[in-house]
């Protein structure tokens, strides 16, 4: 894509809901509490200071009704070819800023992606995650983390029936030594990434200089034991 763009200091919301999932039929339509997953993502983006709109980029009528039901735009469908099971959040993003710069003249300098798989965010942490990134200066994104419970070095493959480590100079017995021997492990959780969007027009999505922004850990949902857990944190 070219970087023949004008940009605003706006931040769009872009939810990503598409139609197919496996372990979960129709998931982002369904419900904790009395709201769909997707609707729950639109109406913590429209309660988040700093969010100026709010997209979902779905390939399913049936998610466009029910995103229009809460206010959200959708100006068009997202192809089918970029709503598969390894569809990246690049190939997302590019589609839809190629579709939307054809109908807006000017796009936002930063886009904040909100997946609906976790419904349970608080507005104020997510603005102040916007706020924080407009400050820093020379990163390309921002992604939500939370600690691990173990370190990843204590982690393995499994190569030909044995235990691999990670780390090729970390040997079995190095890596069965107690947690508090490595240095603390972190991993995405979904929460929010917020990204400049003259990264997708560079052909990268985090890009070169990624933020950790630490949150509390969230339920993410991905099978029906995660659903029943989000169900009863919700009704709390």
């Amino acid at each position: 894509m070219s970087l023949n763009v004008k940009f605003s200091n706006q931040v769009w919301a872009i939810i990503p809901a598409r139609s197919g999932s496996k372990r979960l039929k129709n998931k982002n339509l369904l419900k904790v509490g009395k709201i769909s997953l997707v609707g729950h993502a639109i109406k913590i983006a429209k309660n988040t200071k700093g969010i100026n709109r709010i997209f979902v980029s779905t390939d399913s009528t049936k998610i466009k009704n029910e995103s229009i039901k809460y206010n959200a735009e959708i100006p068009f469908l997202r192809s089918k070819s970029n709503a598969q099971d390894f569809s990246t959040d690049f190939d997302v993003l590019n589609e839809f800023l190629k579709k939307i710069n054809k109908i807006e003249r000017i796009l936002p300098r930063y886009i904040i992606f909100l997946r609906p798989t976790t419904p349970l965010r608080n507005e104020k942490v997510i603005s102040k995650a916007i706020a924080k990134f407009k400050m820093l200066k020379n990163y390309d994104s921002l992604v939500s983390v939370h600690k691990m419970d173990e370190p990843v070095h204590k982690k393995f493959f499994i190569k030909s029936n044995q235990l691999k480590t990670i780390f090729s100079n970390i040997s079995i017995d190095n890596a069965n030594e107690p947690r508090q021997s490595f240095q603390p492990s972190y991993t995405a959780n979904g929460y929010l990434d917020i990204i400049k969007t003259e990264n997708i027009f560079k052909n990268k999505y985090l890009g070169r200089k990624c933020f950790p922004y630490i949150v509390k850990k969230s339920i993410d949902i991905d099978d029906k034991i995660d659903l029943k857990i989000a169900k009863k944190l919700f009704r709390k």
